[in-house]
């Protein structure tokens, strides 16, 4: 007995396609699919098989795009970020101008002599610390024990 070939997928029309390619999750798609598509009666698992093949359709219309070797496509993407970025710069900029400015104020505050580790400051009344130092301890040869030969 011959074997009918069947289709491993169902014919996907370029709408559907497009809109697999335009929802984020699965939940859209199915929204989505009813809403555009009323008079269709595929059930639930039809278009579940369309959205588990969504990175399929997603790489074949990559490979369609014709891939511009001039850099005018992006050249405005690049100088909107280039903006957005010399926006961000300026900003962190002048915050950290007034943040040096408020230090530089807190430091003319502060009184003049500071006393580096070195030299400790001389003050009356104040107790010394000596550090204290653990006694060396003895290491206490052992003796071997006992060897007892047979009862």
């Amino acid at each position: 007995m011959a074997r009918i070939q069947k289709r491993k997928y169902e014919k996907i029309d370029e709408s559907e396609i497009d809109l697999v390619v335009q929802c984020n999750d699965s939940h859209e798609f199915y929204e989505r699919y009813r809403e555009l598509f009323p008079t269709r009666k595929k059930g639930i698992d039809s278009i579940s098989k369309i959205w588990k093949r969504r990175s399929e359709f997603v790489k074949k219309q990559q490979d369609l795009l014709p891939v511009s070797d001039s850099p005018l496509g992006t050249s405005q993407e690049l100088e909107l970020l280039i903006t957005a970025q010399n926006k961000v710069l300026a900003e962190l900029s002048s915050v950290m101008k007034e943040h040096l400015k408020i230090s530089k104020e807190i430091l003319a505050r502060l009184p003049k002599s500071i006393h580096t580790m070195d030299e400790p400051p001389n003050r009356h009344g104040e107790i010394k610390i000596t550090e204290t130092k653990e006694p060396i301890k003895k290491t206490a040869h052992e003796k071997p024990s006992d060897i007892m030969i047979g009862s």
